[in-house]
Formats: C-alpha cells, structure tokens, sequence
C-alpha cells in the first residue's frame, strides 16, 4: 500500500499500536469496531510499518530444545491411581484450586532449591 493512500484512520491505528495499545484499547479510544484495528495491525505487519509481535513465552508455541511438553493429562493419565490420590490430598492441603496449580508448585520449589543449593556450592 502506498503511503498516499492509506487512511488517515490507518495512519492513527499504526502509531497507537507502535505507542504499545492494544488492538482492543484503540478501538474503544476510536469508537470503532475491533475487527477494523485487528485488520489495520496487520496491514501495517505486513508492510512493515508495526513489527511482528514477539512471542512471550517460547515454550507456549512448540518446543525449546527439542523437547514436547506434553500436558497435565498426559501426567494425570500416567500415575496409578495411589499417586493421582496422593497429589490430589496434598493440592489440598497446600490449598491450590487445581492440580495443575500443585504441579507448578512443586516444580518452582524445585527450582529454587537446586538455585540455593548452586548458591552454597559456589560461595
């Protein structure tokens, strides 16, 4: 698109978006219709004028590594059912809504011990 012919509106959109709004933002700030900014963002991707968004979390969208990361079901479908009543019982007692919500628990209490204990070892 020439820069002659784009609308002013684009124009507008364009320079919100690179001011870091987001799609639905602009359009309530505009009084438009979502679908209108959502079009012009990628009018504006596709001709380079606004960057690609960059992903947030690499591990959301595919693999670091090489490795898959499979999913909560397929850990849950994985356990006996002694160690599915086991993880259940201790969510519980520890208070979280789910197990997922236990699962990334134990794996950031992990974490951060093996942190501390390469900590110790290099002081």
């Amino acid at each position: 698109m020439k820069p002659d012919m784009r609308k002013p509106q684009t124009e507008k959109i364009w320079k919100m978006t690179l001011a870091g709004m987001t799609a639905p933002a602009i359009a309530q700030e505009l009084g438009v219709k979502f679908a209108l900014v959502n079009s012009a963002v990628r009018r504006g991707r596709e001709n380079g004028v606004v960057p690609r968004r960059k992903r947030k979390n690499p591990l959301k969208h595919g693999t670091k590594n090489h490795m898959r990361l499979g999913s909560i079901s397929y850990i849950i479908k994985q356990l006996s059912e002694e160690q599915l009543d086991w993880l259940i019982i201790n969510a519980h007692k520890c208070e979280c809504e789910t197990v997922s919500e236990y699962i990334l628990e134990i794996v950031r209490d992990a974490f951060f011990e093996e942190v501390e204990v390469n900590k110790n070892e290099q002081a």
